[in-house]
């Protein structure tokens, strides 16, 4: 089994981060609201702080074991343990306390050990369920793979519309490319020639010296005149 590379939890510090980084903006927006009632007495300000202190380290540390859990479960996944690499899955996902960029990345990865198994509607249940609780930094990567898992699934109608709307928000994202090809494939399968050369040429012209155009260049080459 292999995780894409691009999921690799080398990103895990910087997600990471970023939760802080929302809490603490949580954090100073609570103090501000309450900043009357928090002002009556030095000693009320300094059981606020405490307990402020006490939670911010009790949500931390429950971030922090669902990163460890992650990177538990990718270990699980790359020795061939995938049930193992699931559970631990599922249990992230079933941490009301795991961040939300935690819990998307462990449906992605969910996600990813059906796929090569072509247990493509799992995969899809997995992706959508990341899309709707990830983090903007993250919703394109689990639209990009359902887009995948759709025209993998030759759910061809589906993964058009689904590229289609990837591409129009989110155009010069990372994923980009790939979704190009799955919508060029999706249209030739739904035998939309036309609109299949469309994209293409986009293809070709967008991503030169890649594989991605030396494929595009090729299916031009061979494609109905």
């Amino acid at each position: 089994m292999t995780i894409k590379d691009r999921k690799h939890w080398a990103s895990k510090s910087e997600a990471a981060k970023d939760e802080v980084k929302d809490f603490v903006e949580e954090l100073v927006d609570w103090v501000i609201v309450h900043r009357v009632e928090a002002a009556y007495t030095v000693g009320g300000v300094a059981a606020a702080a405490l307990i402020a202190g006490l939670f911010l380290y009790s949500r931390q540390a429950r971030i922090n074991a669902a990163w460890d859990k992650l990177s538990q479960a990718e270990l699980f996944a790359y020795s061939g343990r995938v049930p193992e690499a699931q559970t631990l899955l599922a249990q992230v996902g079933q941490d009301a306390g795991a961040s939300r960029s935690a819990a998307a990345f462990a449906d992605m990865m969910a996600g990813d050990l059906h796929f090569p198994h072509g247990e493509l509607d799992q995969a899809l249940a997995a992706y959508d369920k990341a899309a709707q609780e990830a983090p903007d930094a993250l919703r394109p990567y689990a639209l990009a793979d359902k887009v995948l898992a759709l025209q993998a699934a030759g759910k061809s109608a589906e993964c058009a519309a689904a590229a289609q709307s990837f591409l129009e928000t989110t155009p010069e994202h990372l994923m980009a490319a790939q979704v190009h090809v799955a919508l060029a494939r999706s249209q030739m399968a739904l035998g939309q020639n036309d609109a299949a050369k469309t994209t293409l040429q986009r293809i070709s012209l967008q991503y030169p010296n890649t594989p991605w155009a030396d494929w595009a260049s090729s299916r031009l080459q061979t494609s109905p005149k």
